[in-house]
């Protein structure tokens, strides 16, 4: 196992715990945005069904040649299309949890793991922008398993501890799609104190 799937197994366990402490009268409980409780947690959960599903798409040849690069090239389609069918997606993967949830994604991220345990880190693999090599979507998964989780413990009042490796994990990657979407001036002057973010500012 490569460095980076251990960074995506320990994200997945990381967001598997957290589910499993949800109250059980707080799914639907407001989340993120328009999304309840089940939505977010639904949404989350795709880091592992588009594991499975892309991986089983291979392309013949390479679209985005990092995670950095794959970041930039989504915001430019989903600035594109309509935000109603990310929603409904979201909500659809949080009904396809079931009764269940916490069982269903326990299941998900162990058919992940599996599938990865037949993949090489240069394989190809589908994606919303082409082709895209495992060892360079992986990292994209961990940011968005990172980052919801925190959505999800905010959203539920919780205390979370995200272990530091994946806390740097999920910055350095932002970094770099701040630098190739052409908004590092803006995030190193808010982190330097010499200035601050527009309201709404998103790298993602």
């Amino acid at each position: 196992m490569t460095v980076r799937d251990a960074f995506y197994e320990e994200a997945g366990a990381l967001f598997v715990g957290l589910v499993a402490r949800v109250p059980d009268d707080a799914w639907e409980r407001p989340a993120l945005g328009t999304w309840n409780v089940r939505d977010l947690v639904g949404h989350t959960s795709r880091s592992f069904v588009t594991v499975l599903t892309y991986l089983d798409e291979r392309p013949s040849s390479v679209a985005v040649e990092s995670a950095s690069a794959y970041y930039v090239a989504t915001t430019t389609v989903l600035a594109a299309s309509d935000p109603r069918a990310v929603d409904e997606r979201a909500r659809a993967a949080g009904s396809a949890l079931g009764d269940d949830p916490l069982a269903a994604v326990r299941d998900l991220r162990g058919r992940a793991l599996a599938r990865l345990d037949g993949a090489e880190p240069d394989d190809l693999m589908t994606s919303i922008v082409g082709g895209i090599r495992v060892r360079d979507y992986l990292p994209t998964r961990v940011l968005e398993l990172v980052v919801h989780s925190r959505d999800l413990a905010r959203a539920l009042g919780l205390e979370l501890d995200v272990p530091t490796v994946l806390l740097r994990a999920v910055a350095l990657l932002a970094a770099e799609v701040a630098v190739d979407s052409g908004e590092a001036d803006v995030v190193l002057d808010a982190l330097l104190g010499r200035g601050t973010l527009p309201d709404g500012f998103s790298l993602v």
